[in-house]
């Protein structure tokens, strides 16, 4: 294209955009109903808050000299560090010290210490620091989200997956193999993940679900650097790379993996690496080609073991790397755009398709996989759509405009609003500076579709969050652009891009909380697409219950009896390889095929999610008069305090077995 096209793409970009979300959310209002009409108003305020500091930032201003940055940067570098630590150890000595608990003082830690943090960070960054500076703050800024949660939850199990590879886990250390694993599970297949637990288990003497979390803090520390890596082969300013590094840091999928630490979360982090090893091979001498292979083939062969379905969620990502940059070439005429080598990503996806194909696993494992992510699309916006929603004793609240209002200020609203305003400054920066991206013309495309599937959209779609996981790379590469934008211009002077310098520190605070799904007050609603107000779902175990699951598990085998339960507590009993059913709910009683039901005293103020059939999720409501008048009158043939376990009587009117 020519340049004047480049600056008509540039003039017209934001203010279509905004045209076009304008029109989205009347459409929106139309079909979908007023509430997620309002709620759809996000995309329009992001925007809206771009195009404002984009023309903003663009007023000129006084220059800005550098005469002395270094002092400056080291005094506020120790602001950065002192605060991180500060909150720490704060939230480590919570409970025996302060009036409140770990929580409460981890959502303060978050929402202080991270604002301040990014921004003297951005003002750093402008002042060019030191890199190895820069870079250890930006570690540091970012684990303090993980860090703490690990501190202020005992056991945290996120969507559930946790508990199951942790007993997994211990099956392997405690047999030393993997062939330990049940063999209804695909695992058996693909042991990776509870292998490297085990061997850390091993190895430091921590127990299975320390190992796990610490190694997930660890693994994406090492992702986060990566990205700089990575970020420093296309570009000669270090500082667009450290601006690319710090957008990898504010994206709430990377913390919130961090500590969700399952197989797919090691197989990205490990695909990642593999995709930077892949473009130091085109931008290094070939007579480095053997360290490279060396150091990419045991990553490759990991991977082959380690989780089936992260290949088919990074196929479009490759394919994107490898044909943009040819696309590039002949379409737009751009020169030296650079393409990641074949060999390890044909290695990868070659060698996994052969081992699934040699194993019989291929078909099922594929199929299962695409339906799980294709299926089950909801609108979550209005009154109808999402999860069903039943009740015990209690009724349901209606969704409401005010509601919708209030929801674009929530944590989730705020992330997405300005995640918006940062992706459209970072599109328009790339139109407007073609010629500095165009070396990453694949990496950028890729973030520039990815972005589509970073924000909220009314359509619930079953498993999208496993697409942004390996998508957020990508993505930062976009918000990174925008960063650099606003800090790049010496003779702007700061308070010309003071607005700018807020919206990303205010996106780096809303990225972690977003992720902090562990803080319910944080959480309470109403969130952006929630369909109604609802109480958060239990995302932790405490202490108590851990115990009290594992004296269940202990009854229930004794007993050789079966029960029926949440979807959190079968997975808080599966942590100790005792197997559960479900239940149904209807003419506000529980009935099961169970001969048991087992309740948590939780249940009343957390929204309780139970599974009457394979992949079919339901919200319950449960009353503290419901939950009260079920103990009394039905059967109790257990209980350990936190956990109870009924079994219906004659003419009962809280629990019928089918």
């Amino acid at each position: 294209m020519s340049t004047a096209t480049w600056q008509d793409v540039t003039r017209l970009l934001l203010p279509t955009s905004l045209i076009i979300a304008l029109f989205a959310s009347l459409v929106a209002f139309q079909i979908l109903g007023p509430v997620a009409g309002v709620k759809s108003g996000y995309v329009f305020l992001g925007l809206l808050f771009a195009i404002v500091i984009y023309r903003y930032s663009q007023t000129e201003g006084e220059e800005v000299g550098h005469s002395s940055y270094t002092v400056q940067s080291s005094e506020l570098g120790k602001v950065v560090f002192g605060g991180v630590l500060l909150a720490i150890a704060a939230v480590a000595q919570a409970d025996a010290l302060l009036p409140f608990g770990a929580p409460t003082m981890r959502t303060v830690s978050l929402l202080v210490v991270l604002p301040i943090g990014y921004i003297l960070l951005a003002v750093q960054i402008r002042q060019r620091a030191p890199t190895g500076w820069l870079i250890s703050q930006l570690v540091a800024l970012f684990a303090l989200d993980p860090l703490t949660k690990y501190q202020s939850t005992n056991f945290y199990f996120g969507r559930g997956d946790i508990p199951k590879h942790v007993y997994y886990t211990d099956l392997i250390t405690s047999s030393g193999t993997w062939r330990s694993l049940p063999e209804t599970t695909m695992y058996q297949y693909f042991p990776g993940h509870q292998t490297l637990l085990g061997a850390v288990s091993f190895l430091t003497g921590f127990s299975s679900y320390d190992s796990l979390v610490i190694t997930g803090i660890l693994t994406y520390l090492v992702v986060i650097c990566a990205a700089y890596l990575l970020a420093r082969l296309f570009f000669p300013d270090r500082i667009l790379s450290i601006c690319i590094l710090f957008g990898v840091t504010v994206l709430g999928p990377i913390h919130r993996y961090s500590v969700y630490f399952y197989p797919q979360a090691v197989a990205v982090a490990l695909g990642l690496i593999v995709i930077l090893g892949a473009y130091r091979y085109s931008t290094f001498e070939p007579t480095s080609y053997l360290v490279h292979t060396v150091l990419t083939i045991p990553i490759v062969v990991a991977l082959w073991f380690t989780h089936h379905f992260t290949v088919v969620l990074f196929a479009p990502i490759l394919a994107g790397l490898l044909t943009v940059p040819i696309l590039a070439n002949r379409g737009f005429g751009f020169e030296g755009v650079i393409r990641p080598q074949l060999l390890p990503i044909v290695a990868w996806v070659g060698g996994s398709v052969a081992y699934w194909l040699v194993g019989s696993v291929f078909i099922s494992t594929l199929i299962s996989a695409l339906t799980r992510v294709v299926s089950f699309m909801q609108v979550t916006g209005d009154a109808s759509g999402g999860d069903p929603v039943q009740t015990l004793g209690r009724s349901l609240p209606e969704p409401s405009i005010t509601e919708a209002v209030i929801s674009l200020f929530s944590v989730s609203g705020i992330y997405n609003v300005f995640l918006v305003c940062l992706l459209s400054l970072g599109v328009l920066v790339l139109f407007r500076n073609h010629n500095l991206y165009r070396r990453a013309a694949g990496i950028v495309t890729v973030g520039v579709l990815g972005s589509i599937f970073m924000i909220r959209i009314p359509l619930e779609i079953h498993g999208i969050q496993r697409i942004q996981l390996p998508l957020s790379l990508f993505v930062a590469f976009i918000i990174g652009s925008s960063l650099y934008w606003l800090v790049s211009n010496p003779n702007t002077s700061l308070k010309r891009i003071a607005p700018g310098l807020l919206v990303v520190a205010v996106l780096a605070t809303a990225g972690p909380a977003v992720a902090a799904d562990d803080l319910y007050g944080l959480h309470s609603g109403p969130d952006l697409w929630e369909k109604q107000s609802l109480p958060e779902t239990q995302k932790e175990f405490s202490a108590a219950e851990m115990e009290s699951f594992q004296q269940s598990a202990t009854y229930l085998k004794e007993q050789e009896t079966s029960v029926a339960t949440d979807w959190n507590s079968a997975i808080g009993l599966s942590r100790y390889g005792a197997g559960s059913g479900s239940f149904v709910v209807a003419d506000d009683r529980i009935r099961t095929e169970q001969d048991l039901l087992l309740y948590r005293q939780r249940w009343t103020t957390h929204s309780v999610r139970y599974v009457p059939s394979r992949i079919d999720f339901r919200t319950l409501l449960v009353s503290d008069d419901w939950m009260r008048g079920s103990v009394r009158s039905e059967n109790k043939v257990y209980t350990t305090g936190e956990i109870g376990m009924l079994a219906d009587r004659e003419n009962a009117t809280y629990l019928d077995r089918q």
